[in-house]
């Protein structure tokens, strides 16, 4: 048995005394050959990233067991995300998604079998979203179990329960949904500011500005989700890039022009306020300046862009960036422009 915690300061800043959660899942899956998890409650983008943890690996069988969005609900996102892992695993025939529907289950349960039999567990407080390690600042405690016979006592109980108390979402008549909370929501770095501070902001903005393009080439940094993914030479596992990791690649020509930040000086780290009202810190680097991210997570700026373009119905959870997505929601630039505040930028995403 292995305790798995968090790793916030300033509790669980010494990494080597335990392992958290997101770590010791991933360096199961090359061992894993089934994999039968039942949680309370799922993301969006932990389900596209199961589908690509499947697709790449060598899982032959994922059932994936939701218990609390039934009775809950879950948002337009969350369901269609659901839909389409449920129909890749039935026509890959590798397993399928079902619904716990007459209680709400908020348990949160991980059990990893290979050819021998189930050989680990983790039980403990991680909902599906923790298989990300970045993100919301919640703190988690989950144990790893490791002796056989209580694995197999933590499936067994997965498999009673999907067989007395589940069906499969293409079953279940789902057409209610509750309103999308804001990706950025408590999320790790970025603060939600008010009308007031938000209108201080346009009011100082300059005339230092610039039109960014936003780039929807199957091969751009708005969909490295469905690249290759990172090999991890040691062990084999083979993890995709995070569905909200973005980063801009900036034209030359932008960034050689008067009053862009340039990489390598004091003011190539600066904080953003956006017209929907997040504050955040990003900055530039990379020859001529050219690389565009948020600072400390790589998925603060992807989920301000793609959230926008979900949100407005222009792009599903999973799906590509193309041109056609931007041409529907309405817009394939954002603006950024300096304002009168030290290290302080605005950056505009709304439809003209």
């Amino acid at each position: 048995m292995e305790f798995l915690f968090s790793n916030f300061p300033p509790l669980g800043k010494d990494r080597t005394k335990t392992g958290n959660f997101a770590d010791k899942f991933y360096s199961l899956i090359p061992d894993t050959q089934r994999l039968d998890i039942a949680v309370g409650y799922i993301t969006a983008d932990s389900l596209v990233e199961l589908k690509q943890i499947v697709a790449m690996n060598n899982i032959n069988k994922l059932n994936l067991i939701i218990g609390m969005h039934y009775l809950d609900l879950f948002t337009e996102a969350e369901y269609r995300s659901a839909v389409a892992l449920n129909k890749f695993l039935l026509e890959e025939n590798k397993g399928e998604v079902r619904l716990v529907t007459p209680f709400r289950f908020h348990g949160k349960m991980y059990s990893f079998t290979n050819s021998s039999g189930t050989f680990a567990g983790i039980i403990g407080s991680n909902n599906l979203s923790s298989i990300f390690e970045n993100g919301n600042r919640i703190y988690e405690t989950s144990v790893l179990l490791e002796n056989k016979t209580h694995a197999e006592q933590m499936q067994k109980f997965i498999l009673e329960l999907q067989s007395t108390s589940t069906d499969n979402i293409g079953n279940l008549s789902i057409n209610k949904f509750r309103m999308a909370n804001s990706l950025l929501e408590n999320h790790e770095f970025v603060e939600k500011i008010d009308n007031h501070e938000l209108a201080e902001c346009i009011a100082a903005c300059t005339g230092t500005s610039f039109d960014i393009p936003i780039k929807a080439t199957p091969k751009s940094n708005l969909n490295v989700f469905f690249g290759k993914g990172r090999v991890n030479n040691t062990t084999g596992l083979v993890k995709a890039r995070h569905w909200y990791e973005v980063e801009l690649i900036v034209p030359k020509k932008i960034t050689e022009q008067v009053g862009f930040p340039k990489a390598g000086t004091d003011s190539a780290s600066f904080y953003v306020i956006t017209d929907d009202g997040w504050k955040f810190k990003c900055n530039v680097n990379g020859d001529y300046s050219k690389n565009f991210r948020s600072e400390n997570d790589l998925k603060i700026l992807g989920k301000w862009i793609k959230g926008r373009l979900e949100n407005a119905g222009a792009l599903s959870v999973g799906e590509i960036v193309t041109e056609d997505v931007l041409h529907k929601y309405g817009r394939d630039t954002f603006t950024f422009t300096k304002t009168r505040k030290p290290d302080l930028w605005y950056l505009d995403f709304k439809v003209r």
